[in-house]
């Protein structure tokens, strides 16, 4: 009995935090994931052209909108989002 390779997960990003190149995307990649999409105020177009993130939107619920996230990253620290951030991420399959 032959298993199937499992698919990569398809990622979105909820911020562009510096923070984020170490804790997800070097990871991410090296497992064989993709970076579907990120969402932010004012970098989102040159995180995403810097790591190869496949398109971006305008905001966290167009990215929760989005078919094809299946899990959303936030880097912001926890404290510092609170209810907002919970209230996105119950849209969200995966968090």
């Amino acid at each position: 009995m032959s298993e199937s390779a499992p698919q990569p997960l398809r990622i979105g990003i909820l911020g562009a935090a510096r923070i984020t190149e170490r804790a997800l995307v070097a990871p991410a990649r090296s497992a064989g994931h993709r970076l579907v999409a990120v969402a932010a105020r004012s970098r989102a177009e040159a995180f995403a052209a810097a790591h190869g993130v496949e398109r971006t939107h305008g905001s966290y619920a167009e990215l929760l909108a989005d078919p094809e996230v299946e899990m959303a990253y936030s880097p912001s620290p926890t404290g510092s989002t609170g209810r907002g951030t919970w209230r996105r991420s119950r849209r969200a399959s995966t968090f």
